[in-house]
Parts: C-alpha cells; sequence; structure tokens
C-alpha cells in the first residue's frame, strides 16, 4: 500500500480551493467517523442505463447482477489542511452508488477487489456547507436532507428523509469476527464535462455479514426511493459492513476523460437538515446543535 492509499500516513498534493465566500485547502480528513454499507444486486442493464456516458461499465456480480452500494456515515470531525486547520461542521451523509469498474466488466466478487470503484448516484448530507463544497469541487450529486441514525447493536440503522417523507431506511446487521480494513474507494462524478476520479484513502475495523439476513433496505415514496426501484435494487443486501471505527481523506480529484453530465437529484435549498442518533435507553440525540450540559 503507497503512502496516498493510507489515510494516516497519506501524503499526497494540497490545493487551495473556493467554495462560495469560503477559501479553503484540500484535501479534508475525516479522522473520526461512524459507518456501515451495505451492497445489493440490481439489474445490470438499468444501472448500465444510468452512467453518463460508456467510460464507465457496471460490475457484474456472479450472477450477472449489478451492484448497488448503500453507505452510511456520521462525520465527528472534519479539518481543512490549512494552517492552522480549518474545519468543516460534523454532519451525516448517505451514500448511493453504483459498483463500476473501467474498461472491462468480467464476473466477479468485488467485495474482495484491493480497490472499490463507484460512481455517486445520490449523496445526501445534512448541512448546506457539506453540500456546497461537494457540488463545486466534486460535482458529487448531493442534496440537503433529514438523517436519524439508530445504534441498536447488532443492528444499525438510518432514516434519510426529506420534507416529511422517507427516502429509505437501511438497516445492517454485523456478525463474525473483527477485520481490518485499508482499502482505498475510488469515486467517480461528473463535473464540467469531464469524469472525475478520486481516489480516497480510508481504513478502520469492521465486521462483514453475507446473506439476505444481514441487513434490508426499505424504500419509501421519494423520487430517490422510485430511482432505486427503477434500478431494480433487492432489499436484502449480498453483504453488510459494519465499522468499528473508521477514517478517510478526501483529495481533490482528477479529469479522466469527458462525459455528460448527471446530476441526480437535486432537493430542496435548505440550511441544515434534521440530523440525530438514538442509543439504547436515550431519545434521540441531535447532533446539528452544541452541546447542552448536564443540569448541575
Amino acid at each position: 500500500m503507497t503512502h496516498r492509499d493510507d489515510p494516516d500516513r497519506w501524503t499526497g498534493p494540497t490545493s487551495s480551493v473556493r467554495v462560495g465566500d469560503r477559501a479553503l485547502r484540500l484535501p479534508l480528513r475525516y479522522p473520526d467517523s461512524a459507518c456501515f454499507a451495505a451492497v445489493h444486486p440490481a439489474s445490470h442493464d438499468a444501472v448500465a442505463a444510468a452512467l453518463p456516458g460508456t467510460a464507465l461499465r457496471p460490475v457484474r456480480w456472479v450472477d450477472g447482477r449489478a451492484l448497488v452500494s448503500v453507505a452510511a456515515f456520521r462525520y465527528r470531525a472534519v479539518t481543512t489542511a490549512d494552517t492552522p486547520a480549518g474545519r468543516l461542521a460534523p454532519y451525516g451523509e448517505v451514500s448511493v452508488a453504483a459498483v463500476v469498474t473501467r474498461g472491462p466488466a468480467p464476473r466477479l466478487l468485488p467485495v474482495l477487489r484491493r480497490r472499490l470503484s463507484l460512481f455517486v448516484l445520490h449523496l445526501p448530507v445534512t448541512t448546506r456547507e457539506a453540500r456546497d463544497a461537494g457540488v463545486a469541487l466534486w460535482g458529487f450529486p448531493k442534496f440537503v436532507a433529514d438523517m436519524d441514525f439508530a445504534e441498536e447493536r447488532p443492528v444499525r440503522r438510518v432514516t434519510l428523509a426529506e420534507g416529511g417523507t422517507t427516502v429509505f431506511e437501511l438497516a445492517v446487521r454485523g456478525r463474525g469476527p473483527v477485520l481490518a480494513d485499508r482499502r482505498p474507494a475510488v469515486m467517480y462524478t461528473t463535473l464540467g464535462g469531464q469524469l472525475v476520479e478520486t481516489v480516497v484513502p480510508m481504513a478502520g475495523r469492521l465486521r462483514v455479514a453475507f446473506g439476505a439476513g444481514a441487513g434490508e433496505l426499505r424504500l419509501g415514496d421519494h423520487p430517490v426511493a422510485d430511482s432505486l426501484r427503477a434500478l431494480g435494487v433487492a432489499p436484502h443486501p449480498l453483504a453488510v459492513f459494519d465499522y468499528l471505527d473508521h477514517r478517510s481523506v478526501l483529495p481533490a480529484g482528477r479529469p479522466v476523460g469527458p462525459a455528460p453530465a448527471y446530476a441526480g437529484h437535486r432537493g430542496q435549498d435548505r440550511d441544515a437538515g434534521r440530523f440525530t442518533v438514538r442509543y439504547p435507553h436515550t431519545p434521540p440525540l441531535d447532533l446539528s446543535g452544541p452541546l447542552v450540559p448536564a443540569p448541575a
């Protein structure tokens, strides 16, 4: 593994960028995140039709179906590469992405690959700041949404909503031994008529579970949910990834060729969405507001 694939020893280039009236220096670092994810089978033809252009192709599962990843993050800390380091407000994020390859797409077990390549279909977040930075700098199809997390091990779940309408609920049940994972993710987006490739170093410890009993994706009545139905995304996953800890680095992307624009769901213009987490025997905790001290 090179240093550029390792979030703890990452030594790649930095770059100054501007988002609105704010200047900051990349990469963004996420040193303390809560994360879980599931990989679901979907229609190969429908996923292929949803991708922009022909440079990317859906990875084929052993039965010929495509794969869609759904991942949920709570970013407790986000720092910039400025000196002294700047920061973004903590936020939640849910990624919906097609597992892809550049070039031929043989039938394979992509969860075992050294790098997982993803084209981001939807990327809701809980703050305008995170939305604006992601759209402007990488072309991520972000919109501001509400996210309610529940940590009720062995089940972890997130309910994603917008405007009072549920988009979907994702639940995962990690099992088995704890494994180390230091595989980077390769994220693809479109920006300014170009296909953009961003290598995201990641590291953490996780448990992996396989089969229909490992989780469930329940779709609501929302345009994003309708888009997943159109892709034929199955409600039960092939595999889930339950991270006990997670950290990552988000550097600048690089253009790798022309591509038609991909917008995804635009959503409502909001400053922030609801961002809560619930633990056993506690009410939902608001993660978007200031800490409230306990009464004396």
